[in-house]
């Protein structure tokens, strides 16, 4: 049945693809070694900023939880699985793009940081994966104490997957925004 599901997705969200771009239902498949896909959980609020002023032409969203917990010192030594949601917006345009981006930059979320680009800062955050495009912006997100070595190789893939060396990332992890490069977030341990 999950695999019925999932090729499912998988042909619903490329059949709606744009000039044969990637797409986060391929990029998903990548990831069902580690985890699975789950219903889609309320954090619409993360990405208010682009969503609300309506530059894209079409969002799409999936969740995922690890298939296997873990307990660290960022779950408290509980035991959590970790969920990440992600979210990819479309453009039509460069400049509709570079709109939504420049809206996201004035307020970042959580707290509607004012945010500068190129430049690393402390903003109130919880771990997330910003990829920034010509026309598209792909973001995925999990809970400070969701965070272990499956997020730290989940966002490795997420950028192998979607960036190019000339692409613009930010990286947040609980509190801090940082801006990185393809390369040191892939050699990064």
């Amino acid at each position: 049945m999950r695999t019925f599901i999932v090729i499912l997705i998988f042909g619903l969200l490329t059949a709606f693809q744009v000039e044969n771009n990637k797409n986060i239902g391929e990029f998903t498949t990548t990831q069902l070694d580690d985890f699975e896909i789950i219903q889609t959980y309320k954090t619409g609020y993360f990405v208010n900023s682009i969503e609300n002023y309506g530059f894209h032409n079409k969002k799409s969203e999936i969740a995922i939880k690890a298939k296997k917990s873990h307990s660290n010192k960022n779950s408290y030594n509980k035991t959590v699985y970790t969920r990440i949601q992600m979210w990819q917006f479309d453009f039509e345009t460069k400049e509709k793009c570079k709109q939504a981006i420049d809206s996201l930059f004035n307020c970042f979320p959580n707290d509607c940081a004012k945010i500068k680009r190129q430049v690393d800062q402390g903003v109130k955050i919880t771990p997330s994966i910003w990829i920034f495009t010509d026309k598209k912006i792909v973001i995925a997100r999990t809970a400070c104490e969701q965070v272990d070595q499956k997020w730290t190789d989940f966002k490795k893939g997420f950028v192998e997957f979607f960036a190019n060396n000339e692409t613009e990332i930010i990286v947040t992890e609980c509190g801090k925004l940082t801006w990185k490069t393809k390369e040191k977030i892939i050699t990064t341990p």
